[in-house]
């Protein structure tokens, strides 16, 4: 058995067509070695001239079965299949293909471009491959098969050229591919509280055998070394993703603007003529006057440029993504690129099984995890900085007061003399500038103080009272500001610093939920999807149910390659696997 080789890949863009369509296309061409030996049979076989060869090839987009669906018999995902027989007389299945310029009776060459709009019925969504690429023959989704008497043929199916070749690999640049198809996994899967639907992601894909018949025959009939080339398996894979509709997701968003108001209420505590601010000042202005007076104040306080929900609103809408995990807040939508998580998909050995553990699963929780700290961590940035770039204005007016008294009379005889209640002093209390400066300690609150009617009475009812003169009381107002500065400084951190710290804690718990469903996801995943890249029959290690005929006689094997194979098992343990992008060319034989 010969070592596969890979082909020379040409790398251009396709676009998808549908039945019936007219094309211009090329041939393939094949360079042969004028080997001549004598007679097999009734046959001579002339590797440079040679006739009469009897060859098969196929390209089969999708088979296998699905949730209990056999997709083999689907009329309208049958296979492109070329036999032809040494008489040079040609099968074309299914009869309404595309010839793509045959040259009977010597080379036939045929497409039967995928109908994706026959899965419909099952669970598997191929629309995106629909998405044209410019300057194309065929489609994204192609099945293709070229036979000719000199004993060369060829299958492809997926991402193909006119040619048969393979258009997809790691450099393929993803502007030249189409959208990736989805196998819907919610079947296989148990339940998963705020997960809605799981989607297997796969990128474009494609396979091409070519086989030249002639020169294998002379190596096998007679031990003649056939060139590397007369057997040439190839595919490609474009990416491998997982997709979860998880409206626990969609709660993110709801719950971070109902955080951000819960937020906005406390804030505005801090406002008012009745606010925390206001309050705090004409507490301050109390504690340090003589606690016979009392202190009465009015005026506003007032917080203007403020839009909290404004400050997040792109950190709300924008998806989160590291370049592997994509969280999209909008959509509702979690987005793995599982290929940048594993070993390359393509150039792999035959029948590589794509191993889904620990080592490989683990790190998307992980990432998904550091996506969203990450982000919360921006949100209470946000928020922290519109609150500190904020407008403070205080404008408030402290009113000092002194109580009536009854004092005896000053001489026997005399009534006692009543003096009444007066308002003292006022200081008017002003501040203009961030709402970062108060929470800093550097607002610069100005306090202007004077006295409140004549002098002479209110002196005379403070002196009733024992107190200073409103002089005195005066310069105690005026030098309050340090105090009343701490005083602002302590309210409006507390109740900042309090809210944000409450908000951090919310999302927190916003967030636990939606690392608790990916979890699960992905704790489930390895019991339920196996996957194997450059399916190959005839090769060590092949899966069960992968056939290929062997060599016999006076003619080939059988040479078949599939770029992916999908297992799924669902909850009764019941497997089924879905094949994609199947090659197969030959047997081959003999005159």
């Amino acid at each position: 058995m010969r070592n596969r080789t890979r082909s020379a890949v040409a790398f251009a863009a396709v676009a998808i067509v549908a039945v019936p369509l007219t094309v211009t296309a090329t041939t393939a061409a094949w360079n042969t070695t004028e080997w001549v030996h004598g007679q097999v049979g009734t046959s001579t076989i002339d590797c440079t001239d040679g006739t009469g060869f009897a060859s098969v090839a196929s390209g089969r987009f999708l088979s296998g079965s699905l949730l209990g669906l056999n997709l083999d018999p689907i009329a309208e995902l049958e296979q492109m299949r070329l036999a032809l027989d040494g008489a040079g007389d040609v099968t074309v299945s299914p009869g309404d293909a595309i010839d793509l310029g045959s040259a009977p009776p010597d080379e036939y060459v045929y497409a039967n471009p995928f109908d994706v709009t026959a899965l419909s019925a099952i669970n598997v969504d191929l629309t995106g491959f629909t998405v044209g690429l410019p300057g194309a023959q065929l489609g994204a989704v192609n099945q293709y098969a070229n036979v000719a008497t000199d004993g060369t043929a060829v299958g492809a199916s997926g991402l193909v050229n006119d040619s048969g070749a393979v258009l997809v690999s790691d450099a393929t640049p993803p502007a030249s591919l189409p959208a990736p198809a989805r196998v819907g996994l919610s079947g296989v899967l148990p339940g998963i509280a705020g997960i809605a639907d799981v989607d297997l992601e796969i990128g474009a894909v494609a396979a091409s055998s070519q086989l030249d018949g002639c020169a294998l025959l002379r190596e096998e009939l007679w031990g003649e070394t056939a060139p590397a080339t007369a057997i040439v398996r190839d595919y490609g894979i474009a990416g491998l993703g997982l997709q979860l509709d998880a409206p626990v997701v969609g709660g993110l968003v709801s719950g971070v603007t109902d955080a951000v108001d819960t937020l906005g209420d406390a804030v505005d505590l801090l406002t008012g003529p009745g606010g925390l601010i206001a309050s705090g000042v004409g507490a301050q202005v109390d504690l340090a006057l003589p606690g016979v007076l009392t202190t009465s104040v009015s005026g506003d306080v007032s917080l203007t440029g403020l839009d909290l929900l404004g400050s997040v609103s792109g950190l709300l809408s924008a998806p989160l993504t590291d370049g592997v995990i994509t969280i999209d807040l909008q959509d509702g939508t979690i987005d793995v690129d599982l290929d940048a998580l594993l070993p390359s998909l393509n150039d792999a050995a035959p029948n590589t099984e794509v191993v889904l553990n620990d080592t490989v699963l683990n790190p998307i929780v992980d990432r998904a995890g550091l996506l969203l700290d990450t982000w919360t961590t921006q949100i209470v940035a946000a928020l922290t900085a519109e609150l500190r770039e904020s407008s403070l204005v205080i404008d408030l007016e402290a009113l000092v007061a002194a109580p009536g008294i009854t004092i005896p009379p000053i001489l026997p005889g005399l009534p006692p003399v009543t003096l009444l209640g007066l308002d003292v002093l006022s200081a008017d209390i002003a501040f203009t500038g961030t709402l970062g400066a108060a929470l800093d300690g550097t607002a610069a609150l100005s306090i202007d103080a004077d006295v409140v009617g004549l002098v002479g009475p209110v002196n005379t009812l403070l002196a009733a009272l024992g107190l200073p003169t409103v002089t005195d009381l005066l310069g105690v107002v005026e030098g309050l500001t340090a105090t009343l500065l701490s005083g602002l400084t302590t309210t409006v951190s507390d109740t900042v610093t309090g809210a944000l710290t409450t908000l951090g804690g919310t999302l927190a718990g916003l967030v636990t939920p939606v690392i608790t469903a990916l979890g699960g996801v992905i704790d489930a995943l390895p019991s339920v999807v196996s996957l194997m890249v450059n399916v190959q029959p005839d090769q060590p290690g092949a899966p069960p149910g992968a056939t290929a005929l062997p060599a016999s006689g006076d003619s080939t094997a059988q040479y078949r390659v599939s770029a992916l194979r999908l297992g799924l098992v669902d909850a009764l343990g019941t497997v089924a696997a879905v094949t994609l992008a199947t090659a197969t060319a030959g047997p081959v034989t003999a005159p």
